[in-house]
C-alpha cells in the first residue's frame, strides 16, 4: 500500500475533515490526546439505583462528559438494587437513551441478559457463550441508519473467573492511522470497504449481504467506527482495503497503553460510545450463580442527564425477540 495522501470524501464514509491534514482535523487531533491522557485518573462514579439525589445529578452530568470525552465511563450504585432490570432501565432514560436495536434478543425494556447460553439456539451467537471474543463495535454489520451509538453493559453476577472487558476509543485508533498513512483512512471510509454475508436460518434470523464503511460520520459530524477482527465470512472491497484493517488490528495491540480493562462487579456497570471492546473468556463455578450482564445497544449517543424517579412500565422478564447478532 503506497498511498499516503487523500484529497476528498469517500461516499458514506468519513469526511475530508478527517483526512489527516486538514485544520480542523489537527485542532481535533490535539484536543482528543490532550482528552487521553487525563481518562486514566477517572474512578467508578457513584450513583443510587433510584437516581432521586442531588449527587446523583452530578454523577450523572459526569458521566455524560466521561462518555463525550473518554468514550467510556463506569459507575457503581451505592447500595443494591431490589429490580435491576427496571433500575437499569431508569439510568439509561436518564441518559436520553430511549431508542434501542431492534435486532438482538432484549426483554421489553429493550436490554440483552447475556449470559453462556451454549447449547441452546440463543448460543450459536458468540456473546451467549463463555467464549472470548475479539476487539469489534457492536452492530458493525448493521444498517447505516441504524448505526449504534451507545453500547451498555450491567454487572449483575460476575463469572467465577475471568470475563474481563477491554475498551478502546476508536478515535484513538483513527488518528493512529492518519498519523501512519491517510491513505488508509479513505480505504476504510469507502461505502463498500466491507461487507459482511446475508445471515438468514429457521430461527427468524434475517439479513441482507451489508456492505459498510469501517470508519464513517455519523449525522450530527462525529467520526464512528464499524469494525471487528474477525476474519471469516466477511469480504473487503480490495486488497489493500484488508491490508489496512490488518493495520487497524495490529495498532491495538500496539497501543496497550490505550486499553483500559475492567472486571465488573455486582452494581457496576459502564456506558460507552460503542468505542471498541473485547471480552476475555470466562469460566462459571457449578456453586456459584452463572455469570450475567444486562447490555443495551442504542441509536442514540448519550445526551443530557434528567434524574428520572419513576421507572418505565416494564416487566423483568427477559422475552426473546428476533436477533440478528455475531458480536
Amino acid at each position: 500500500m503506497t498511498n499516503r495522501s487523500w484529497s476528498g470524501n469517500c461516499p458514506a464514509g468519513l469526511t475530508k475533515q478527517f483526512n489527516g491534514q486538514s485544520t480542523a482535523y489537527l485542532q481535533w487531533r490535539e484536543h482528543r490526546l490532550q482528552l487521553q491522557s487525563d481518562w486514566r485518573n477517572t474512578e467508578p462514579l457513584a450513583l443510587s439505583p433510584a437516581l432521586n439525589t442531588t449527587a446523583d445529578a452530578q454523577s450523572l452530568s459526569i458521566l455524560c462528559e466521561q462518555v463525550r470525552d473518554y468514550g467510556f465511563a463506569v459507575y457503581q450504585w451505592t447500595r443494591t438494587s431490589a429490580d435491576i432490570n427496571n433500575d437499569v432501565a431508569r439510568l439509561y432514560a436518564g441518559l436520553s437513551l430511549t431508542t434501542t436495536d431492534s435486532g438482538v434478543v432484549s426483554d421489553k425494556n429493550g436490554l440483552s441478559l447475556l449470559s453462556d447460553m451454549s447449547g441452546t439456539p440463543r448460543g450459536r451467537f458468540i456473546p451467549y457463550t463463555s467464549r472470548a471474543m475479539g476487539w469489534h463495535s457492536d452492530g458493525y454489520y448493521n444498517a447505516p441508519e441504524k448505526a449504534l451509538r451507545c453500547f451498555t453493559l450491567h454487572c449483575v453476577q460476575p463469572a467465577a473467573q475471568g470475563g474481563e472487558l477491554s475498551l478502546l476509543d476508536d478515535h484513538l485508533l483513527l488518528i493512529a492511522l492518519a498519523d501512519e498513512n491517510p491513505g488508509m483512512v479513505a480505504l476504510l471510509s469507502s461505502k463498500n470497504a466491507m461487507t459482511i454475508p446475508a445471515n438468514k436460518d429457521d430461527v427468524g434470523h434475517d439479513r441482507p449481504d451489508r456492505a459498510t464503511a469501517v470508519l464513517f460520520n455519523h449525522a450530527d459530524g462525529s467520526p464512528g467506527t464499524h469494525f471487528t477482527t474477525r476474519t471469516t465470512n466477511i469480504r473487503w472491497q480490495s486488497t489493500d482495503t484488508m491490508a489496512a484493517a490488518r493495520r487497524m488490528t495490529e495498532l491495538i495491540d500496539q497501543h496497550k497503553d490505550w486499553h483500559y480493562t475492567v472486571r465488573l462487579q455486582p452494581g457496576q456497570g459502564i456506558v460507552t460510545r460503542n468505542i471498541l471492546h473485547r471480552r476475555e473468556a470466562f469460566t462459571d463455578s457449578s456453586g456459584a450463580p452463572p455469570r450475567q450482564m444486562l447490555r443495551g445497544r442504542f441509536l442514540q449517543a448519550v445526551g443530557q442527564p434528567s434524574c428520572v424517579t419513576q421507572a418505565p412500565d416494564t416487566t423483568n422478564q427477559c422475552t426473546a425477540t428476533h436477533t440478528n447478532e455475531r458480536n
